[in-house]
């Protein structure tokens, strides 16, 4: 009997420490960029934003400054991408999308004031095409990490 409710007892305490195990691991990592010394902090995973488009945010910190930017990954060449908040448009720096031939991710270059507003904002919304996305909760909070990282 002892040696069941010690089972019980072991199972129970791995039950309630398993979520916060899960919490303390995390969907970001900093790792080199593709230029000499350029590192690339971001999230890990993509998260979905609907069934076509998946988005990571990332911090590129290099010798020449910083940059911003989301990574969208399922979006057409053609696909128009913007950010908004509330009824007001949101800047965009650059686009840089894979060339005529290749696949690859679509990456929207943003200011470190507009990183932080999306980041901030659960009102701020990204467009692509026809599709108005919002970007969910987690991803969010992960752009708000990798800002504190690369500042």
């Amino acid at each position: 009997m002892m040696q069941r409710l010690f089972i019980l007892l072991i199972a129970g305490t791995a039950a309630l420490l398993a979520p916060a195990a899960a919490a303390q691991s995390s969907n970001i990592e900093t790792i080199e960029g593709s230029s000499p010394g350029e590192k690339m902090t971001l999230t890990i995973t993509p998260y979905v934003l609907n069934d076509d488009v998946s988005a990571r945010a990332v911090g590129i910190e290099s010798p020449t400054g910083t940059r911003w930017a989301l990574t969208l990954i399922g979006i057409s060449r053609a696909d128009s991408v913007g950010l908004s908040l509330g009824d007001e448009a949101l800047p965009i720096k650059d686009i840089s999308r894979p060339g005529e031939n290749e696949v690859g991710p679509t990456r929207a270059y943003v200011s470190q004031e507009t990183f932080l507003t999306v980041a901030e904002q659960s009102r701020a919304r990204l467009h692509v095409g026809d599709a108005t996305l919002s970007l969910p909760a987690p991803m969010r909070a992960d752009m708000q990490q990798i800002f504190d990282t690369v500042l």
